[in-house]
């Protein structure tokens, strides 16, 4: 059977959980109302589509996701839509469903854990297991959604083909990519567009192929005439040179209206070519309103000047204030908008040093909006993997922790001078430490990971930071995603956003978890409906 995982998962399958998932939210909260109601409470913004709509508007911005936000006022789904909406549906509906429907919620972690899985580049025994358990786990849970079909017996030819494909992917070793859409394209510009351009008579069929022959040709000759023209460099020269977490570009601090009031005339002279993308830090930590930054900023100054000079510090000296730290004021800082860090993707296991480009921002006025920043959550390694002082939190960690962008700056130190007599620069990223619950640990119903934020420290003068400082570029691993939970008291982990945070889900005794979980959650159901039905 030919699989095709555009029309047959995304387009169908993927849509009738939707529309599954929206009656059973209807259903939820239809019954808070009737029981607000009741109790004389406001029922205002508990209809299911205002709680839908309202989850998909919170949703962070994230590199190449589409967000929506009139979710349920999409008409007609395009390609992108459907392939985006496969990363962020569970972890959205997740906390309207946790409480009153958690068997729909798990029969629908299940089928997108495989739409997720069945793109894989490669596959291997390994792989077709957790494919055939959550196949298993649909078959058993997906009674909770027979309320909604027509048909009592689940009778859908989409939804039953997708146990065909692992003996697909043994036969051909792959099911990525398989689909009708490039034979679709192929048809429309190979055939009708060529079409067009004969004189629709007996022979047009001729004609098709003499026009295809002459664009061939065309491509054939553009590519020898650019061929000449193309500097070939090393693949792996070019790979080592730019493989590295750095800061992109600089602010133009003067089109954000950053005023430039606090500095004298002297300075504005002095640096007239430079001032659209420097302020004194004093400056900066008006405009950001970042809490203590200049006391921040001078233990960065005085850490980076350290270890210049090859001074080693603990973690207690890292994290020490500056009793004075108003010497920082006058020191020139430049903002930055963004970090591009290299991830591995996990999709193609046929090369596992394979590393793509990530764009994470940190951005001011972000897409024009004045006082509107846009802060992406990253995984940071806190310690070094031979660090033997903080091994155990390491270990507990898996050598992460996530945290929140705050800002990335380069400050000029004019007191130190490199090797060319010029001030040195450092540059750093400002990020905030988030709390994991329950020790970075997936839970048993929803497989996500939950982060929080911590609580102040109410002690007055503090001698040690708390959850925000500098961090070196090199520490920041890669991006996160994170989505707000419906009590906006601590947040989930998405992950379903990309393959390498999709792999987390797979720990040790996944699936005989799964599986006790599955069985559990079935024999509840049955028990509730033989109480119904006496």
């Amino acid at each position: 059977m030919m699989i095709d995982i555009l029309h047959q998962l995304l387009k169908s399958t993927v849509m009738y959980l939707i529309q599954w998932l929206e009656m059973i939210i209807k259903n939820i909260t239809s019954t808070i109302s009737l029981k607000r109601k009741r109790d004389s409470q406001t029922i205002t913004d508990t209809t299911h589509d205002v709680q839908l709509n309202q989850r998909f508007q919170v949703v962070l911005s994230y590199s190449e996701l589409r967000r929506f936000h009139d979710f349920l006022f999409v008409k007609q789904w395009i390609d992108v839509e459907q392939k985006t909406i496969v990363h962020q549906l569970i972890t959205i509906v997740t906390s309207l469903l946790i409480k009153k429907a958690s068997d729909a919620l798990y029969c629908a972690r299940a089928l997108m854990n495989f739409v997720m899985m069945i793109q894989y580049r490669l596959h291997d025994d390994e792989s077709l297991r957790y494919m055939n358990n959550a196949i298993y786990r649909i078959n058993v849970l997906k009674e909770v959604f027979k309320q909604f079909q027509h048909d009592e017996n689940f009778n859908y030819f989409k939804f039953h083909v997708i146990s065909h494909y692992m003996n697909f992917i043994r036969r051909y070793e792959d099911a990525d990519d398989f689909d009708i859409f490039y034979m679709k394209i192929t048809h429309k510009f190979l055939i009708k567009d060529y079409y067009d351009l004969t004189n629709k008579r007996e022979n047009f069929q001729m004609q098709i192929l003499h026009h295809n022959t002459w664009w061939v040709n065309m491509l054939t000759m553009k590519d020898i005439i650019l061929h000449d023209l193309i500097t070939f460099r090393s693949e792996i020269d070019e790979r080592m040179k730019v493989m590295i977490t750095k800061s992109f570009r600089s602010l133009d601090l003067t089109q954000l209206e950053w005023s430039l009031s606090e500095m004298n005339s002297n300075r504005r002279r002095n640096w007239s070519s430079n001032f659209r993308f420097w302020r004194i830090a004093s400056e900066i930590a008006k405009m950001t309103h970042i809490e203590n930054f200049l006391n921040k900023l001078s233990i960065f100054i005085r850490e980076s000047r350290r270890k210049k000079s090859e001074i080693k510090s603990n973690k207690y000296q890292m994290n020490r204030k500056e009793i004075d730290f108003f010497w920082i004021n006058d020191y020139f800082v430049s903002v930055h908008a963004s970090i591009e860090c290299w991830r591995c993707e996990d999709k193609d296991s046929t090369d596992s040093e394979k590393l793509t480009s990530k764009r994470i921002q940190c951005a001011f006025a972000w897409q024009r909006q004045m006082l509107n920043w846009r802060r992406d959550y990253v995984y940071v390694q806190e310690y070094a993997e031979n660090d033997q002082e903080n091994f155990d939190i390491v270990e507990a960690l898996n050598d992460r922790l996530m945290k929140q962008l705050q800002i990335i700056i380069t400050v000029r130190d004019s007191l130190r001078q490199d090797d060319n007599e010029k001030s040195v620069q450092y540059s750093k990223a400002l990020i905030e430490l988030l709390k994991f619950k329950n020790n970075e640990v997936l839970d048993a119903l929803h497989d996500i990971i939950e982060v929080e934020q911590w609580s102040k420290n109410t002690v007055k003068k503090s001698r040690y930071l708390e959850c925000r400082r500098f961090y070196n570029m090199s520490t920041i691993l890669r991006s996160a995603h994170l989505i707000s939970t419906e009590s906006k008291k601590f947040f989930y982990v998405n992950n379903y956003i990309d393959w390498n945070t999709f792999n987390i889900l797979y720990e040790e005794n996944f699936l005989k978890k799964k599986v006790q979980k599955t069985n559990e959650l079935a024999s509840l159901n049955r028990r509730e409906k033989t109480k119904f039905t006496r």
